[in-house]
């Protein structure tokens, strides 16, 4: 009998050693000396914003993790926990993505970067199994502005904005 940790479990030990990697590595990027070449976001800018991150989706795996129902054992079957909609070979999993990375990739100079993430960010959740429509929708909705005001006014890199400039200049 084939035997893994439960989810809730797994959460938890991931969440913490991710959270705990993640501020250590908050702490060693803020060590980064800037030169008197740095811009605005400095040398350690990056790796303290991906520090950040790493630690947001820590904390929300623990929270996850801490808002579902302890399994009745301290090991669940593995029958019991497989999902009936995935796929039972990593390459069909790794290939889905590639298409779907591939898909973007290919529309992006044309619909530029906001729309490319927000479809982008909806195919891969609806690809891992999000199936509800008004959570897709407001993903879509929320995913591609959210990360270019990010990019684009926080971190002062410029994304491609497609055809909307010139459909929209007139």
């Amino acid at each position: 009998m084939s035997s893994t940790l439960s989810e809730r479990k797994t959460n938890l030990v991931t969440g913490a050693i991710g959270l705990l990697f993640s501020l250590g590595y908050v702490g060693f990027a803020n060590g980064i000396e800037d030169s008197l070449l740095a811009d605005e976001v400095g040398a350690s800018g990056v790796p303290v914003f991906i520090g950040a991150l790493m630690a947001v989706a820590s904390a929300l795996l623990l929270f996850k993790a801490l808002m579902q129902k302890p399994a009745p054992g301290l090991l669940a079957d593995a029958d019991d926990t497989q999902d009936e909609d995935s796929p039972q070979n990593p390459h069909q999993l790794a290939l889905g993505l590639l298409l779907i990375l591939a898909t973007y990739l290919v529309l992006l100079p044309w619909l530029g970067y906001v729309v490319s993430v927000g479809l982008l960010s909806a195919a891969v959740a609806w690809f891992a199994g999000g199936r509800e429509a008004k959570v897709l929708f407001g993903f879509v909705l929320l995913t591609g502005p959210v990360l270019w005001f990010l990019f684009d006014f926080a971190l002062k890199v410029k994304m491609p904005a497609g055809i909307w400039p010139t459909l929209f200049a007139g």
